[in-house]
């Protein structure tokens, strides 16, 4: 018997790909429509409401459970940030997302400046 069957035969069926329509809902209910991670307004603001999304503290696919403890809401540049690097709180991967927010921002701001000066330059010739 192949190793999938019989992994299947002893752990039963996958879990669903998604997570429900409805869970995602209790999700974002409970945290007030809010990025927990940056704190994002989803609730007030429909464009912000648009980019929510939910985020498994300790991902699915590195084995995390679909259950609510280990679920936050989450805007998508958050989501991105944190990838699939497993936390052991929602606390410890508050602390990364913010840090390598901040390390972006500060990017941002550097290329900002580089672009306008490089555009400034242009002008004067």
């Amino acid at each position: 018997m192949p190793l999938g069957k019989l992994q299947k035969f002893f752990t039963g069926p996958a879990p669903a790909p998604h997570l429900s329509r409805e869970d995602a809902m209790k999700v974002f209910t409970r945290d007030q429509f809010q990025c927990q991670y940056c704190g994002l307004d989803g609730l007030h603001q429909f464009t912000n409401w648009m980019v929510l999304t939910v985020d498994h503290v300790h991902p699915h696919a590195r084995g995390g459970n679909r259950k609510m403890d280990n679920l936050v809401t989450c805007c998508q540049p958050c989501n991105v940030i944190k990838g699939k690097r497993p936390f052991k709180s929602v606390e410890d991967a508050k602390s990364f997302v913010l840090k390598k927010r901040k390390e972006w921002e500060h990017l941002y701001t550097q290329q900002v400046k580089a672009a306008q000066r490089s555009a400034g330059s242009q002008h004067s010739h």
